[in-house]
């Protein structure tokens, strides 16, 4: 679960009304992606009915809000519980879910106990342990004559004392403690553990002090436990509407976590390759209660790998793994990704580049793009270094050999002398226009390029506009198809911008390569840690809390610049 506050009357992405501003308890299990996942809407309870909640406070183990002359606290108890407390006023917990079958119940289990039934997706237990509950709800829903209001859950503080209750989600069975800790201990608790998890990051400048603690709140808070379809403990992308992992978002989060949390980082790199399927795909995302295989995502996986394995050691069981699951990979883009048999591999789809409206692919489909072609590469070259590794000198040759022909074939199809271009499979139509950052992702080839090629390419980075001062523009600002807020059509992205940063790194542009990571990072230290940023002024864009940005921000200050030492 989660809490959010809506700050504005807008409409909701997955909801075909208005979602009014106020404070909501979400759930971000996977049953709810890209649905209104807020189940309760938090108002305060005066005499004279619900008022809007405002925040006096927040820290990452207590939120302090204001209500009437009262105050109302909240902190997390046990696992998928909310503690919630306050006195000089009540609670109103307002049912805001779409419930598509009307199947929803509410009732109790006991004076003190009631149980939300919520149809199709995960239930509620609210336990009362100070104060008196009042539920305004039908005991039995039959069907749609039954009614349609929704469920109110009101909480009552004693007359001049206070109320303490908990709202736990469940999935099937729920038993309410015999024991709970106190209020306070719970703070304590919270506090301890998100302590434990800040205190592993590296030092920074005092100035970069209070980002960089945001930065560790937004990746700890979006951490969930291995349950149902995830294997392991996974950071989901963001907890409103993007509340999944998707198969080349992990790789920068597992990146951004290498050097605080190794263990930690190593299952959000091997969370996607889990759910394999026997061709040997990667799923487009995974949440707990389903995978979606109408997509890919690009194979940036072996660059991702090499890198984490600067700071990581995996047990060699796990290795194996990963080694056998990146070969898996590579086979299927070359089996069922070449449709013209040149040796190239194609997107059949703007998401399966993770770079979904790119101006890249406005020519159409399939499309054969030079970061693809580059993503392969690498991963065909880390799949050759890891068969070195376990000892089969035969497959690390053959594979090698695989990415010579890649390169060599990319480099006669795809270069024009200044820039890489993408091109239909078929037709070899180009898009009119487009001034990409998709040109400049196979910078991560580094040596592997000749050097007049690096240079060609760096130079015409620098001259047509996709850097600005807040970072690499998806589409430069000079561009007649550039969009403000265009999606990949203009805005700023962390996961292009990590690669790009990294490819000016390896292609001999490490003064260049600091500079744009700096750029990046005094921005989102001034803005926030958004899902993308428009690229004339740097100001954030979409989802405001998304785990890749802060991931992008600490990579950046660990291994990108040098930083003074901290205090």
């Amino acid at each position: 679960m989660t809490l959010t506050q809506n700050v504005q009357a807008s409409e909701h992405p997955g909801r075909d009304v208005d979602v009014e501003p106020g404070l909501y308890l979400c759930d971000v299990s996977g049953s709810r992606l890209w649905r209104w996942n807020a189940v309760f809407r938090v108002m305060g309870l005066t005499a004279g009915g619900p008022v809007d909640v405002g925040i006096r406070s927040a820290t990452p183990e207590l939120l302090q809000l204001e209500a009437g002359s009262g105050m109302i606290e909240m902190t997390w108890g046990a696992v998928n519980t909310v503690r919630v407390r306050g006195s000089g006023v009540g609670v109103r917990l307002h049912e805001t879910v779409v419930d598509p079958f009307g199947s929803a119940v509410a009732l109790p289990t006991s004076p003190r106990n009631w149980r939300l039934q919520m149809g199709e997706d995960a239930h509620f237990a609210v336990d009362v342990l100070q104060g008196s509950i009042g539920v305004e709800a039908p005991m039995v829903r039959t069907g749609p004559d039954a009614g349609s209001a929704p469920k109110i859950v009101d909480i009552h503080p004693p007359a001049g004392g206070s109320f303490d209750f908990t709202i736990t989600l469940y999935r099937s069975g729920y038993v309410t403690p015999e024991h709970r800790s106190g209020f306070g201990e719970d703070v304590v608790e919270v506090a301890r553990a998100f302590s434990e998890w800040r205190d592993a990051y590296p030092a920074v400048p005092a100035e970069r002090e209070p980002t960089a603690t945001v930065a560790a709140y937004v990746q700890w808070g979006a951490l969930v436990r291995a349950d149902g379809l995830l294997q392991r403990e996974g950071m989901l992308m963001a907890k409103h509407w993007m509340n999944a992992i998707w198969s080349w978002d992990h790789c920068f989060n597992a990146l951004g976590l290498a050097r605080a949390h190794p263990s930690v980082a190593w299952d959000q790199f091997m969370v996607v390759l889990d759910a394999q399927n026997e061709q040997g795909a990667l799923p487009d995302l995974i949440h707990d209660a389903g995978h979606m295989w109408g997509f890919v995502k690009p194979p940036v996986h072996g660059w991702a790998l090499r890198l984490l394995l600067g700071h990581v050691s995996p047990p060699h069981a796990e290795l194996a793994a990963a080694y056998q699951a990146l070969a898996r990979w590579t086979e299927w883009w070359l089996t069922y990704r070449d449709t013209d048999g040149d040796g190239l591999c194609e997107y059949f789809h703007g998401c399966d580049s993770g770079q979904d409206n790119s101006t890249a692919y406005d020519m159409g489909f399939p499309a054969v793009g030079p970061d693809l072609a580059a993503f392969l590469i690498v991963q065909m070259d880390v799949v050759a270094e890891l068969a070195l590794r376990f000892g089969d000198r035969a497959e690390s040759a053959r594979w090698s050999a695989r990415a010579d022909s890649m390169t060599e074939r990319m480099l006669d199809r795809l270069w024009t002398g200044r820039r890489f271009q993408t091109v239909h499979a078929h037709s070899g139509r180009t898009a009119d226009g487009s001034l990409s950052q998709t040109s400049f992702l196979p910078l991560v080839l580094g040596h592997r390029l000749p050097q007049d090629v690096r240079v060609a390419m760096i130079d015409d980075l620098r001259a047509i506009g996709i850097l600005t001062p807040f970072g690499p523009a998806s589409e430069s600002p000079a561009s007649d198809l550039y969009e403000a807020d265009g999606y990949w059509r203009g805005a700023i992205w962390p996961s292009t911008t990590f690669l790009i940063v990294d490819g000016l790194r390896v292609s001999g542009a490490p003064e260049l390569s600091a500079s744009v990571a700096r750029s990046f990072v005094d921005n989102v230290e001034r803005v926030g840690f958004a899902e993308n940023y428009e690229s004339t002024d740097g100001w954030a864009l979409r989802c405001p809390a998304y785990t890749w940005s802060p991931s992008a921000y600490w990579a950046f200050l660990g291994d990108y610049l040098k930083e003074p030492p901290a205090d």
